[in-house]
């Protein structure tokens, strides 16, 4: 009783929904054809008896209500499988002992019998897949063996184990197909680790020829210093100052290519001045092309620069999580005591990611961005609070 009621409560995929319907209405059409035609006034032929005659307790009627017995538990095939198969060989043995033998159902019971013996072979493993299978063969014994004999058994119990062993082979490739996920995740955590160690590995040894650097180009210096200071010789003590400032613009210049290297994580180290609102325009024709829009509102003056470069990044992000499709609008506006964001366009499917980084650059200023998505198109709405001396 308590496996039928937790059985009851199992989701029910779609799918399974129409399966045990098509064949429960099947089931019953050919039910009450066989009711009507056994309730004539003819005989049954020897083929309507059957086999094997069991009882017939109750009316024939009764078989078309009880048949229900068989197909429903359709609905949990793949959900559980091995409670379902078992319900449905209950089914079915109420039915024969009940009703009797005398009404041919093989014509639904077997697809029934295929659909079983297929969900255990493709949804579980070890023992609950063979104790499906024996269910299944049960099931389909009953019914053709107390119908057809012996020969027939054999040759739909041949079937039965097919349905299963393909079962078992979508089984496997799914399983296939979930390891080869997995080991494809690891191996890309082990590449990027790898790449964040090597990097770690370079800018240590940066660190480090740039320690000797200093080392060495601090004592030349000094030594350079040391022989400039004799006053006896003028014209040398000059050209010796004019070697210090040649040696120390070098080993600025040393110095400068080093220490920008070590600034970056990324492969290229930014040279190029901070971007600001007036290369808006060219980065929507870069990101997105020419049929980007941008439309500028309010006030435009020049903005404290860390608002800028939030507010050129914001919008960078969000471009990122639109589609490369013309209709993509950016506006700007200018108020008094904000900067408003909006940028809309065709939905992309993996979005979230560039708005979150968007989401944390409005943060960083304590302002505030909702994204929304409706029809096939994303819009986002930040707000950046411009403070008096920022």
């Amino acid at each position: 009783m308590i496996a039928c009621m937790t059985l009851l409560r199992t989701p029910v995929a779609r799918r399974d929904v129409v399966i045990a319907a098509i064949l429960s209405i099947l089931g019953l059409l050919l039910m009450w054809e066989n009711v009507a035609r056994l309730t004539d006034d003819i005989p049954p032929t020897a083929d309507e008896r059957g086999f094997i005659e069991y009882g017939g307790i109750l009316p024939v009627e009764l078989a078309i209500p009880l048949f229900l017995l068989i197909t429903a538990p359709l609905l949990w095939r793949r959900t559980a499988p091995v409670t379902a198969v078992g319900i449905a060989l209950v089914g079915l043995v109420v039915n024969e002992l009940l009703i009797g033998t005398e009404l041919l159902r093989c014509g639904v019971v077997l697809p029934t019998v295929f659909l079983f013996a297929f969900a255990a072979g493709a949804q579980l493993d070890g023992r609950g897949t063979y104790l499906g299978l024996a269910l299944a063969l049960t099931l389909m014994a009953v019914d053709i063996f107390v119908t057809f004999g012996v020969t027939m058994t054999a040759v739909f119990a041949a079937m039965t184990v097919g349905f299963w062993g393909i079962g078992r082979v979508i089984r496997s490739r799914h399983r296939l197909a979930e390891q080869l996920t997995l080991r494809t995740a690891e191996l890309r955590e082990v590449r990027d680790e790898s790449a964040r160690l090597e990097i770690a590995g370079d800018r240590a040894r940066l660190s480090r020829e740039l320690d000797e650097l200093l080392q060495r180009r601090l004592g030349e210096l000094a030594r350079l210093a040391d022989d400039g200071a004799r006053p006896n010789d003028p014209a040398a003590a000059t050209a010796m100052l004019v070697e210090i400032e040649t040696e120390s613009r070098r080993t600025l210049e040393q110095m400068r290519d080093l220490v920008g290297v070590l600034r970056d994580d990324c492969e290229n180290a930014p040279i190029a001045p901070q971007p600001t609102l007036t290369q808006l325009e060219a980065l929507l024709v870069h990101a997105k092309g020419a049929d980007t829009r941008l439309q500028v509102e309010g006030d435009p003056r020049v903005l404290p620069p860390g608002v800028e470069l939030a507010a050129y990044r914001i919008v960078e992000h969000l471009l990122a999580a639109l589609e490369d499709a013309p209709g993509v609008v950016v506006r700007v506006h200018f108020g008094d005591d904000a900067l408003g964001l909006t940028v809309s366009g065709p939905a992309r499917r993996r979005a979230k990611p560039a708005i979150e980084l968007a989401r944390q650059r409005v943060q960083l200023h304590r302002g505030t961005l909702a994204a929304t998505t409706r029809a096939g198109r994303t819009e986002a709405v930040a707000s950046l609070p411009l403070l008096v001396g920022a």
